[in-house]
């Protein structure tokens, strides 16, 4: 007989499933790179059956003297997810985002979700992944907002991470147009991270939806993030790639985005800024430019749209990461972080950072000193920028 449970914490898919499967996930040793080993096994069949995942999963456990939970303590996880609003969604089944259902099972979609939002079912709409740095320049933030409310505004779906930085960025654009916006998280329901953003969470999950694979309480581990990453663009149907250095999180989405057959696009940047090598590694190998906001707009099919700024033009010129100068106060430090190719105000810069204009005056004081920025009419710009932009006049 089927858990009252289950029925509950179904999302249109079948409640015996729902049982079965939430105990798999509720296993420590159950993971995307687990799931995806016995996924691999089974490619060779004309079609790979749920099934036949799960007893492979249940027969490694076996074999391996891994045991899974027991009734009760998948019965106290059920009502902990279903105490958050949330619901199970499983691939194949009604609920399952379609667009993630694409991918399954050679594009690594998760057998399951967990759910958050209105009516436990993610909006249909178009949807554009927008993702990012951690420490993005003043202008990168600027560009993610506005881009998610351009978005927003033509009904378009705007799906990121959650990380401070670029992707809330992206989603707080949505949310200020009245959008729908969709977070995939890296931990579970329940866990506070990034830490003191419930608000923005919140207000997320109202307007489109949180989505994980990961059960209530596990925390932030730099795996679930990479797990995360092949959510998001599976997710979505265009990945719009920000600002990223190398090796970023928003390269590796990018990539799995590709991978999966979905558009890539990169706000071009430059090629004096740390902030934009991902971008432009992206359009080096292949990724459409996005030279205006609106461009993305015609990718995704709602042609005849104007409107949106023009994405920062990368200035000529060659050279590497600015190296940070010894003996830099900490203040100057961070604010470096914020000061990209295009000028940013010294109020946008006082809000980013936190701090009081007078701290960031005397901060950009001790940078122009030390050589690292150039002041500009409209704010201060990485010197490398600034002296490019002089040899290309």
């Amino acid at each position: 007989m089927t858990a009252d449970w289950a029925v509950e914490l179904s999302a249109g898919a079948d409640p015996s499933l729902v049982e079965r499967i939430l105990r798999l996930a509720t296993a420590p040793w159950v993971h995307p790179e687990r799931l995806r080993g016995v996924v691999e096994a089974l490619l060779d069949r004309p079609s790979v059956a749920i099934d036949d995942v799960i007893a492979g999963l249940e027969a490694e456990g076996d074999a391996r003297r891994r045991p899974l939970p027991e009734p009760a303590e998948v019965r106290d996880v059920a009502l902990i997810l279903l105490r958050h609003g949330a619901r199970m969604a499983i691939v194949g089944q009604p609920g399952y985002p379609p667009r993630l259902n694409d991918a399954w099972p050679e594009l690594g979609a998760p057998l399951w979700l967990f759910l958050r939002g209105p009516g436990a079912i993610l909006p249909s709409a178009p949807t554009v992944a927008v993702v990012g740095s951690r420490h993005p320049t003043v202008d990168g933030v600027q560009t993610a907002e506005a881009l998610g409310r351009l978005l927003a505004r033509h009904g378009v779906t705007v799906v990121s991470g959650m990380a401070r930085g670029i992707d809330q960025a992206a989603h707080r654009g949505a949310l200020q147009a009245g959008g729908a916006t969709v977070a995939v998280l890296g931990t579970g329901f329940g866990v506070d991270y990034p830490a003191g953003d419930e608000a923005v969470r919140e207000a997320v999950a109202a307007a489109g939806g949180l989505v994980t694979e990961l059960p209530p309480g596990c925390g932030a581990k730099p795996r679930h993030f990479l797990w995360r990453n092949r959510v998001i663009s599976g997710l979505a149907d265009v990945t719009v790639v920000v600002q990223g250095r190398v090796r970023s999180g928003a390269l590796h989405t990018a990539r799995l985005a590709a991978a999966q057959g979905r558009e890539v696009m990169a706000v071009p940047g430059s090629v004096n800024d740390p902030a934009s090598r991902a971008p432009l590694d992206l359009i080096r190998d292949g990724a459409t430019p996005l030279t205006r906001l609106s461009d993305v707009l015609e990718v995704i099919g709602l042609s005849g749209v104007r409107g949106g700024s023009a994405a920062p033009a990368s200035p000529a010129g060659q050279g590497g990461p600015i190296p940070v100068a010894a003996g830099l106060s900490a203040e100057a430090g961070s604010l470096l972080t914020l000061i990209g190719a295009v000028p940013a105000a010294l109020g946008a810069l006082a809000r980013a950072a936190d701090r009081p204009v007078t701290a960031i005056l005397a901060a950009v004081a001790e940078l122009e000193t030390a050589g690292m920025v150039r002041a500009t009419p409209r704010g201060p710009v990485l010197a490398r920028a600034a002296d490019a932009e002089s040899d290309s006049q």
